[in-house]
């Protein structure tokens, strides 16, 4: 079922992006469009492990819009589909003891609302609200699936900002840093505490080539 459920929000997910490179194409000069493709490194605080262990993918499609009256400045709204989560595996401490292996991978559909700013020619920052749905999540250990685990919230609420370079007419790059506000999960203490303390928030770097229209 829950699978099922991805591949309709995934479907919703490919229709809005191919909404937003034909609204590009229709819209007014200072509309511009595009497409973007990288990898993020995440962590989940609350889960008594650190570091940006988790690699996922990164893609999506943008339109932003250009203020006539001061170029520096402009608004973008963005449609990506992101891989979060946290992960530990097999290693031994210094006595000796080996660790358990985890994976926690959460699949987004997140919708950033940015605010960007023009420094010099081609460099920009960014700055915005980030609202995602999660499509799917899973729990793993060395045993399998984990079982009886708290489900996180259906929604995450973060703030993103970043810096991009246009490097040349149409091709950039992309760094960001988003956390998220709102916790993605809190037990109720009814369900398993491995890996889980009471709140739990996601932290995500992303890194984005991406290709402007």
């Amino acid at each position: 079922m829950c699978l099922i459920f991805m591949k309709m929000k995934l479907r919703y997910f490919i229709l809005i992006l191919l909404c937003l490179c034909a609204f590009e194409d229709l819209s007014a000069q200072n509309f511009r469009g595009g497409l973007r493709v990288g990898l993020t490194t995440t962590q989940m605080s609350g889960d008594e492990l650190g570091g940006f262990h988790k690699l996922g993918a990164y893609a999506g499609g943008f339109v932003n819009w250009r203020f006539v009256q001061n170029e520096h400045w402009a608004i973008q709204l963005e449609i990506n589909f992101v891989m979060k989560g946290s992960s530990a595996f097999l290693k031994a401490d210094k006595n000796g003891n080996i660790g358990q292996k985890y994976v926690l991978t959460l699949y987004y559909m997140e919708v950033p609302f940015l605010a960007k700013y023009r420094i010099v020619k081609g460099l920009e920052v960014e700055f915005g609200p980030v609202f995602s749905v999660l499509l799917h999540g899973v729990e793993k250990d060395a045993n399998g699936v984990m079982p009886g685990r708290m489900p996180f919230r259906f929604y995450e609420i973060a703030l993103m900002g970043g810096v991009s370079y246009l490097f040349k007419e149409h091709y950039g790059l992309s760094l960001r840093y988003v956390n998220s506000i709102v916790p993605v999960r809190v037990n109720d203490g009814n369900h398993s505490m491995r890996y889980l303390t009471k709140k739990q928030f996601s932290s995500e770097l992303a890194f984005s080539f991406f290709y402007q229209f």
